[in-house]
């Protein structure tokens, strides 16, 4: 092999290959060949976005010039529309989703913003960089099962680097409390052990639900047709009939077999409650394990849909039948739904009481060293639902659980003089000593398990401005719940004011994460004005350009060029 035949790629993908194609003298005749060097040869002719390769150095250097382009744009055209459209076409061509924002100014704010670029580019590259190497098979149960070795060291050091980040900010409540960002994240679900509970929480709740309505249990398990695995899962080898999908564009497909099961379900009155979890082959693949509650007159008709639409497309392929999707039917008084289901739920979370942690295949997937750490069979579930951007449990019909955590956060006295669904739903939702909360009982106090929009307990929410990073905006925030009967009496939870510590004295205020905004910046709040007088600063710039007082200096005179000096780097 020619010694720039795996320019590009990284050195142990790099010495991998060539050992695997002397080893088997494969010549330009041999399908798995050719689909092999048809990805290299589109990494090495790929001149636009970053090289696979690319070191987080490379990623910074791109954000800046990404920026310095943003300012040439600016110069160039002076209307905020156009200014928006060239950001747009600098993004498609990075292979990046568009700045968002309300506005034009809060769009060319983040435009020229180099952590909203090292976001993206980051983000793009690592999910590009991962479908490469399922591409060329790094990403398998022999070479690094769920997700690639490289993939999964660069997403452990990215969560440690966030831990420290977290373990280093401080806040203070208006109460005078101090915690660190880490010991508060620590209280929600980004504990492991609290979202695993909570989880079976709302699945043991579905179940004692089904057992009062004598409704039947239904696991299913729905998986992509074999153009999109790129890996046989029996042999392990290549598989001739892969297509090159993505984890994602795998992921898109079940959501659009599940919207149409959805809509059939529903136009044949048929409402099952549950969960899905969607965890991933050995090769990345993902599948999906639903447990699906619903009246037993109901069950033939929905097993009718479910596995029409799963096989709609290539249903006639070998295997499909056995393999695409299947029905475990739980019997009552033969084990629990909830302890049949505790084991996926454990193993794509923390591996908790799993025991052998096997794959959907059957492969028994064992902890690792990479580097001088050991890598758990969760961890890389955890790395893979991370990198891809991928929804690892959505609970399926039942009562919206934003009403549930939202109980949670309203005190005692504030409920005194509540109607008694409200008393009853607050009741369910409180832990006492060895009084568990019952999401049972919960979804039975506002209305069953099938009132759908129904539901007597609303969130309550207020008109709140937001100072952003980019932007001040007002958006609606929840302050508590209302009954449905009486919308106008608001029964409020409690939320804290809290500051981040400076540790020079002074501090920046700003809600807890959990309302959906961080108004902490790295120096102060960022307010309107701040923002107004940017978009001056930066019409200053751009005057400066076209006068010539100031000339953008670049590594080369067009992005094509620039990316080439990368590749020629030393």
């Amino acid at each position: 092999m020619q010694q720039d035949f795996y320019s590009g790629l990284p050195k142990r993908m790099s010495i991998a290959l060539d050992k695997l194609f002397t080893s088997k003298n494969w010549d330009y005749s041999d399908p798995e060949f050719r689909r092999k060097k048809h990805v290299i040869h589109a990494v090495q002719s790929d001149y636009v976005r970053l090289p696979v390769d690319a070191t987080e150095a490379q990623i910074f250097q791109c954000a800046d010039y990404m920026i310095k382009q943003v300012y040439a744009y600016a110069a160039k055209y002076q209307v905020d529309s156009l200014v928006v459209d060239g950001v747009c076409m600098l993004c498609r061509q990075m292979g990046i989703p568009g700045p968002q924002g309300t506005d034009y100014k809060e769009q060319i704010a983040r435009a020229v913003d180099r952590a909203w670029w090292i976001r993206s580019l980051r983000k793009e590259h690592a999910r590009r960089f991962e479908h490469v190497a399922i591409q060329l098979g790094f990403t398998s149960y022999k070479a690094g099962v769920y997700i690639s070795n490289e993939s999964a060291i660069r997403q452990r050091k990215r969560n440690q680097e966030n831990a420290a980040l977290l373990a280093k900010t401080e806040l203070q409540n208006e109460n005078g409390q101090v915690y660190t960002l880490e010991e508060l994240s620590a209280l929600g679900t980004s504990n492991k052990a609290i979202r695993r509970g909570e989880l079976m929480t709302r699945i043991r709740g579905f179940e004692e639900i089904a057992k009062d309505l004598k409704h039947v249990g239904m696991f299913w398990t729905i998986t992509c047709p074999s153009k999109f695995h790129a890996v046989l899962s029996k042999s392990g080898d290549s598989n001739p009939a892969y297509q090159g999908a993505s984890p994602r564009e795998a992921q898109a497909y079940l959501c659009k077999v599940w919207a149409r099961i959805r809509a059939a379900l529903k136009r044949n009155n048929i409402h099952p409650y549950g969960f899905r979890i969607a965890e991933p082959h050995h090769d990345g693949c993902p599948h999906w394990h639903m447990l699906l509650f619903v009246a037993p007159e109901q069950a033939p008709e929905m097993e009718k849909i479910i596995r029409k639409h799963a096989l709609a497309e290539d249903g006639m392929e070998k295997g499909a039948a056995e393999n695409r999707v299947k029905l475990v039917e739980i019997e009552a008084g033969k084990g629990s739904a909830a302890g049949y289901i505790a084991k996926y739920v454990a193993k794509n979370i923390d591996g908790e009481h799993v025991g052998d942690h096997k794959t959907n295949e059957g492969w028994v997937v064992v902890p690792d060293m990479l580097g001088n750490e050991e890598i758990t069979p969760s961890q890389r579930v955890t790395f893979w639902s991370q990198l891809h951007g991928i929804r690892q449990f959505q609970q399926i019909g039942g009562a919206p659980v934003t009403v549930w955590r939202e109980l949670r956060r309203v005190k005692y006295d504030a409920v005194l003089h509540a109607p008694e669904n409200i008393k009853l739903a607050w009741a369910a939702v409180q832990r006492n000593g060895d009084s568990l909360a019952s999401y049972a009982d919960f979804t039975n106090a506002i209305g069953g398990v099938s009132s759908g929009r129904r539901y007597t307990v609303r969130i309550a929410s207020r008109d709140v401005e937001i100072a952003g990073k980019y932007a001040t905006y007002t958006d609606k925030r929840p302050c508590g719940v209302y009954s449905l009967g009486n919308p106008n009496a608001i029964y409020e939870s409690t939320r804290y004011q809290w500051t981040r510590v400076d540790k020079k004295g002074g501090g920046v205020a700003f809600d807890l994460p959990w309302t959906g905004v961080n108004n902490c910046t790295e120096k102060k709040q960022a307010t309107g004005a701040d923002t107004e007088i940017f978009i001056k600063e930066l019409k200053e710039k751009v005057e400066n350009v076209r006068s010539g007082k100031v000339k953008i200096q670049c590594h080369g005179k067009s992005l094509e060029e620039f990316v080439k000096n990368w590749r020629n780097r030393e």
